[in-house]
């Protein structure tokens, strides 16, 4: 018999007996007893209790209850979950069956990606034959360098539950290929990602003796895949009669430009096809050219709401097709134009009049666009996330008249990682307007300072992720709000000062290359709670003292890296893999002063871990492969390579 320790405590706290709580299960489960009598116990009106809280009130009169938070009503326990990280979820639902019952509601299912990396799907293997055994189904599955041996029970079994699944660089045959397919009648999502060998041997097929496989198959991605063919594209799009959404990404490098012109031919009559259905295409960083996309635009009732494109080759200045095509397309709400390298003001400017539901807009490496094409941005009043990074031409003007002075309570994400014309006046005026932001990433950028940091502190409180690599103006001062040349707030004779540990949601934190950051910033505001990732490399300064102290105080760590922290030893990754539970990645390329002793540590603590990078570390000996090697859970075993003798 189980009793958790929650409500034993709760039942005890308030007055009710060991034997009561017992009471409740059966008899046989417990060995009979002589009851032994006792004297009533007298009358109380009330019971005073330590604290006043209305939620652990009991009422002495009215049926005993047990209390704890096994015993929360389910509707409420899923809200609850729905605030948290799926790694978060994963463990509490090791608490009780009750919060396991809750984990498998089906959002968080759907949520969940099973990773299945280097292995060989068979069902006398592990971890098939582990899966084989689970009473839980799995929507989402993605294959990363599997080898696919014989016939298998794994497909038959999970198959119907499965809403998507990646094959990334597999070794995957067209049979194969269908068989699986063939039995996962619910697929919605298929992606093919860096998978030649599988086009290179695919025999041609006779397109009308092709039926239908994946019926609710809405969404096709093709990734890193240069040997497509007609034959290939009429497959795939062919099994997929309710397709809405493609997906041709970094596609069709190596190809000839005859092979290319008819494969993009081939992809405008299949959106020509599907067009009154298509709702998402994603072309980034394919290689094709203006006619294509002015193709693309002449296709008649196709009401798009994702678009993502990329473009690298000449076009007209005068009537480009993306003008086309933003005049074509009002209706989107997510619009990805990254490295669109002949992206123009005018263009913008199409794109503020005539998308009033656009949320996404993401126009990093558009190096033409200017204040006078960044200044109509203020027109797109449901704006949620803005990625203007690397957009060389854009100053404190025009980004002033795109973003603030406006309501802007729905802005969530905001990216202006290297723009050299943004200064400190900016992220004063970005803290006073866009109060909601949960992404800031400001990486390259001069305009981070000790000042524009504190702001960021005082007004930002929402802030999840910092991204500030590269800002080598930062130094102790602006972190932990000491020893400020001024301070951020002056009031007559009183100042006030702010530290990062303000931002207590904070989860990811870049500050890779702030060389001028030392350990005082790490053991006197270094204590958040929910910090997920941290980048400190290049942080020359950082010794075992502060790693120790960030150590012990961030206990929710998962990603670390420290790399080319010279001054790391031993000490710090004993503290790291003791008190980091959650760690799961560890990057320490060229730490000199790492021996043995680290991997002794690792092996010895470190559960969870799936990535770890050595390189450079000239003190570890090449015997400490075969000491990795052992770990189950590690994914990517150093080669030897990793490690270079000095």
């Amino acid at each position: 018999m189980q009793m958790m320790i929650e409500s034993y405590f709760n039942l005890h706290y308030y007055g009710y007996g060991k034997e009561e709580y017992y009471s409740d299960f059966d008899d046989s489960d417990t060995e009979s007893e002589p009851e032994e009598e006792k004297p009533p116990e007298p009358e109380m009106a009330d019971r005073e209790f330590p604290f006043d809280d209305d939620v652990f009130y009991i009422n002495l009169k009215a049926p005993r209850v047990r209390t704890g938070w096994d015993n929360l009503p389910m509707e409420i326990l899923i809200r609850i979950f729905t605030f948290i990280r799926p790694s978060d979820r994963n463990s509490a639902a090791l608490t009780c069956h009750r919060w396991f019952e809750a984990l498998r509601h089906p959002y968080f299912l759907n949520a969940t990606c099973f990773h299945f990396e280097h292995i060989e799907v068979s069902d006398n293997k592990s971890p098939i034959k582990i899966f084989l055994d689970s009473f839980r189904h799995f929507t989402n599955i993605k294959l990363t360098r599997v080898q696919f041996s014989g016939e298998t029970g794994f497909w038959s079994y999970f198959g119907e539950h499965i809403r998507e699944i990646t094959f990334d660089n597999c070794a995957l045959t067209k049979p194969k290929l269908s068989n699986i397919l063939g039995s996962m009648p619910n697929l919605e999502r298929l992606n093919i990602v860096d998978c030649d060998e599988l086009f290179k041997s695919w025999n041609p097929v006779i397109f009308q003796n092709i039926s239908p496989i994946c019926k609710r198959l809405k969404h096709l991605g093709l990734r890193k895949i240069s040997a497509l063919n007609e034959d290939h594209l009429n497959y795939l799009v062919a099994m997929a009669p309710r397709m809405s959404s493609l997906e041709i990404s970094k596609c069709l490098r190596d190809m000839d430009a005859g092979q290319r012109v008819t494969i993009l031919s081939h992809i405008l009559r299949i959106l020509n096809f599907y067009k009154h259905q298509m709702r998402s295409v994603n072309f980034s960083y394919t290689m094709y050219d203006d006619l294509f996309l002015k193709q693309f635009a002449e296709i008649e009732s196709m009401s798009l709401s994702n678009i993502s494109l990329s473009f690298f080759q000449r076009a007209p200045i005068k009537d480009p097709a993306i003008i086309d095509i933003l005049r074509k397309h009002t209706n989107l709400v997510h619009l990805d134009l990254t490295s669109f390298l002949n992206l123009t003001d005018f263009a913008l400017i199409e794109i503020a009049e005539s998308m009033p539901l656009l949320k996404t807009l993401k126009l990093n490496g558009c190096w033409l666009l200017t204040d006078f094409g960044i200044s109509a941005i203020g027109k797109l009043r449901n704006l949620a996330i803005l990625d203007l990074s690397d957009c060389d031409r854009v100053t404190d003007n025009g980004f002033l008249q795109a973003i603030l002075g406006k309501d802007r309570v729905s802005m969530k994400e905001l990216y202006l990682s290297m723009l050299p014309g943004i200064t400190e006046n900016v992220i004063l005026k970005i803290c006073f307007t866009l109060a909601n932001l949960t992404v800031l990433d400001f990486c390259g950028s001069d305009c981070i300072n000790d000042t524009s940091l504190q702001f960021v502190f005082c007004y930002l409180r929402l802030v999840r992720v910092l991204r500030l690599n590269g800002c080598v103006k930062i130094t102790d001062a602006g972190l932990t709000g000491v020893d400020l040349q001024r301070a951020a707030i002056e009031i007559w004779d009183e100042q006030q000062t702010f530290s990062i540990d303000m931002l207590r949601g904070l989860q990811e934190l870049q500050i890779s290359g702030c060389f001028k950051v030392t350990d005082l910033s790490l053991t006197r505001c270094f204590k958040l709670i929910e910090l997920r990732e941290v980048n400190l490399s290049h942080c020359v300064n950082i010794s075992d003292e502060g790693i120790i102290a960030m150590a012990m105080n961030c206990p929710s760590l998962e990603v670390v890296d420290l790399s080319d922290c010279f001054r790391i030893c031993d000490p710090s990754i004993d503290a790291l893999t003791k008190h980091l539970l959650r760690l799961n990645s560890m990057k320490l390329v060229r730490l000199p002063q790492l021996t043995t002793e680290s991997i002794y540590s690792i092996l010895a603590h470190c559960k969870r871990l799936r990535t770890i990078n050595l390189r450079g570390c000239c003190k570890i000996p090449r015997s400490a492969i075969d000491l990795l090697a052992k770990m189950k859970c590690l994914r990517n075993t150093p080669k030897s390579e990793h490690f270079t003798l000095e």
